[in-house]
């Protein structure tokens, strides 16, 4: 209570203060002004309004790099698949999609998943991928995981595990339904640009300690599995 009276208060004496001041001495107001309205009007140059625009720049760009776990071919973010979902019927305008029909007449289908996550690994170091891969497949109206590339510890060089498995094989298999939604409906998604997250090539990645880079010889992110299809190369992970 002391402290909201003594709140009220302060603003009071200065603004009670001031007056008294102009009062006494009038003369001053002209002196006061002047560099007042020297000081606004070098809030208004350029220099401060580059300053300005680059700061909102470097705003925009900052909202940019949000990272959504499901990311449309139309640049629209969501962060869990029935969001995609029902972005597909309202946006899309595709107004059910039957994943037993989808996977009745794309058996044979495969893909390959990028994909963020966290590992640990059995000498206690704990990290989080730059980039991590995946394969999948439809099987007999099943989505099958045909594997999981490893990711070597930077600290001790052995394979680290996965951190929450079973959360991480629901997520692959969600990621795995959405290509499926791309090529079944291809007319609807091919006027967009093909996927952002399967062809960034992602700093920090660091080829030596991915299985992945190991087998193709070169970066894994370099192109994806539809761009590798089209030069007629298969690389020996398919092979298995």
């Amino acid at each position: 209570m002391i402290k909201l009276n003594i709140s009220r208060i302060i603003p009071f004496f200065f603004l009670t203060r001031q007056i008294s001041m102009l009062q006494q001495v009038p003369k001053r107001k002209l002196i006061t002004t002047l560099p007042l309205l020297k000081e606004n009007k070098n809030q208004n140059s350029p220099k401060l309004e580059k300053k300005t625009e680059n700061k909102k720049d470097t705003f925009q760009e900052a909202k940019k790099k949000v990272y959504y776990k499901f990311l449309c071919k139309c640049e629209a973010g969501f962060n869990s698949f029935p969001e995609f979902l029902n972005h597909v019927k309202t946006f899309h305008k595709i107004k059910s999609v039957n994943f037993q029909e989808i996977l009745a007449k794309k058996n044979g289908f495969k893909r390959g998943i990028k994909f963020y996550w966290h590992l640990s690994c059995q000498c206690g170091h704990k990290f989080s991928s730059s980039l991590c891969n995946a394969d999948l497949k439809v099987n007999k109206k099943q989505i099958e995981i045909t594997k999981k590339y490893r990711l070597q510890c930077l600290e001790c060089k052995k394979y680290a595990k996965f951190d929450e498995e079973e959360l991480l094989n629901e997520f692959l298999k969600e990621r795995f339904k959405q290509k499926l939604i791309y090529n079944f409906y291809g007319e609807e998604f091919d006027r967009f640009d093909s996927e952002k997250d399967s062809e960034k090539i992602l700093e920090g990645h660091i080829e030596e300690l991915c299985e992945k880079c190991k087998l193709l010889g070169r970066h894994c992110g370099e192109l994806s599995q539809e761009q590798i299809s089209q030069i007629r190369y298969t690389p020996p992970f398919l092979k298995w």
